[in-house]
């Protein structure tokens, strides 16, 4: 569940129209649409049924309580306690795909097609299909929210390729959209897969379809999008005049129409052959060769077309073809290095590339082959000026801003963690000493950990002291240390301010790294 800040963003946002933007509604056939129900018994999802009818269908979207973000011990935004994967919450516990599969046929909703939105329901960026799975490089693309909650301490992406290799996607993704028909024999959606941008401004808002007929739809989410759709439509016809390989689309009833192509990205293609350790260099720089000429033909016109690179691209191996997809926009009078340079630096935004420790290897031996090293920068930053700003407009990017401002808090918080357990055999030190009132010099992040310790453990710190709290000559008559039976040198490597002290005071003194057993050499 959303926490209070975020369900506030969610509220306020576009993103609470997310996951049902994407199914095409029919006319004639009666929906239910169902989100976070309370109660997923039989007799709950039989009321549904009466409600439809005879043709209708019931949309029914859900939190998975076995998705892989629970796995690390999310705790719930309503209870503040651990959630249970095993018995579910509340009195009508969350059942698993399997388990709602066989509710929903006792309840009389024997045609069922099961999608899995992505991140999840909320925030639904992508959907996937029982028909059309994601492989293993979901995570090129896939971006996860954190909220503020110290149990969830790792990042999902890298996970949920494991998770994808081992056949578990369905049972751990983040959330459920089951279409539930009445009637068996009532054609199914023809939607297996979306990708959705409703978050970002109006006229850039898209839900782009792929279709178990053959063919793509991209359909506007607001009536300012369909100007969008024209000049893309335009574009493709314009590169494909100038000899640029794009694919061929139409536009029929405001919406862009154009063939399913069942091939990788370049972008994954590459990452592909990065995993099976096959990659082929001289391969990646052929390809990039293709992309140039693209790039410079495209200019022609006195446009750079900037979206020419490897995530528009599909490549089809058998062929060894390029194909470009989704040629949105373009800048006037801008020099055609710059579409370039952002197509090279798309090794930087790959997952599978920034993994790799060749990649800025790779990176020099392409800016040199196309003379763009000593403008490598001043292009980038053109590259970037408009791109955020053009594609998805001011403020859309607040999610991931808080998620990120969110993880460093998350690490900051673990750190803390961390060294508060491993401070612990100090408490069983002092005790076996018979030392009972602490005194700490410093007041760094071990300072501050350590007195938190202390005074969990009921041995309250005396006083605190440190160079820029006390001056080091007035302790020698132990006048700044109260009744304190011990002092404790928070410092790293301290032993040469505990041998300065020692000097001056009559109580012992330890640095924290004797009492922990701390290698510091």
């Amino acid at each position: 569940m959303l926490s209070s800040k975020l369900r506030e963003y969610y509220e306020n946002s576009p993103w609470k129209d997310s996951v049902f933007s994407w199914y095409p509604f029919e006319e004639g056939i009666t929906y239910e649409m169902v989100m976070d129900p309370t109660d997923l018994s039989v007799e709950a999802l039989a009321a549904y049924k009466q409600k439809l009818g005879a043709d209708g269908r019931l949309l029914l979207v859900y939190e998975n309580p076995f998705a892989l973000r629970y796995w690390a011990g999310k705790r719930s935004a309503d209870t503040g306690m651990p959630y249970d994967t095993l018995f579910g919450r509340g009195d009508h516990p969350l059942p698993s795909k399997a388990e709602l599969q066989t509710r929903l046929k006792l309840a009389g909703f024997e045609g069922q097609k099961w999608y899995y939105p992505l991140t999840d329901h909320y925030f639904t960026r992508e959907v996937y299909s029982e028909n059309y799975l994601p492989d293993e490089f979901l995570n090129q693309r896939f971006v996860p929210y954190v909220g503020q909650d110290i149990s969830l301490q790792f990042d999902e992406r890298p996970l949920y390729r494991e998770v994808i290799r081992g056949g578990a996607f369905e049972f751990m993704c983040g959330a459920y959209f089951v279409e539930a028909r009445v009637h068996k024999e009532a054609p199914p959606c023809t939607v297996d897969y979306a990708a959705v941008t409703i978050y970002r401004e109006p006229a850039k808002r898209f839900a782009t379809t792929v279709r178990d007929d053959g063919t793509v739809y991209k359909t506007a989410l607001h009536p300012k999008g369909k100007a969008s759709l024209q000049r893309t439509l335009l574009n493709h016809e314009e590169l494909l005049s100038l000899g640029v390989n794009a694919i061929q689309m139409k536009l029929v009833n405001g919406t862009l129409v154009m063939p399913r192509l069942n091939l990788p990205t370049l972008w994954d293609y590459w990452a592909k052959k990065l995993s099976d350790g096959v990659f082929d260099v001289e391969e990646m720089i052929s390809q990039f060769d293709r992309i140039q000429e693209a790039i410079m033909k495209a200019a022609k016109n006195g446009k750079c077309y900037w979206e020419l690179v490897p995530a528009n691209c599909f490549y089809d191996e058998r062929n060894d073809e390029l194909l470009f997809i989704d040629q949105e926009y373009f800048w006037e009078d801008v020099v055609p290095e710059v579409a370039l340079t952002r197509a090279v630096l798309s090794l930087n935004y790959s997952p599978a590339f920034s993994a790799d420790p060749r990649r800025d290897t790779w990176l020099e031996i392409l800016k040199t082959r196309y003379g763009i090293t000593e403008r490598f920068d001043w292009l980038s930053e053109q590259a970037e000026l408009q791109t955020y700003t053009e594609v998805f407009g001011d403020g859309t990017l607040q999610l991931d801003r808080e998620t990120e401002q969110t993880e460093k808090s998350i690490v900051k918080q673990s750190q803390i963690i961390h060294r508060y357990y491993r401070f612990l055999p100090v408490i069983a030190k002092l005790e076996s000493m018979g030392m009972e009132r602490p005194a700490i010099y410093g007041l760094g992040a071990r300072g501050i950990v350590l007195k938190k310790l202390l005074d969990d453990s009921g041995l309250a710190v005396q006083t605190i002291l440190d160079q820029s709290l006390c001056n080091v000559e007035s302790l020698e008559n132990n006048q700044s240390l109260g009744k304190s039976d011990v002092l404790i040198v928070s410092l790293y490597e301290g032993e040469t301010v505990k041998s300065e002290l020692e000097q001056k005071l009559t109580i012992p003194i330890f640095t924290l790294g004797e009492l922990i057993g701390e290698q510091t050499k």
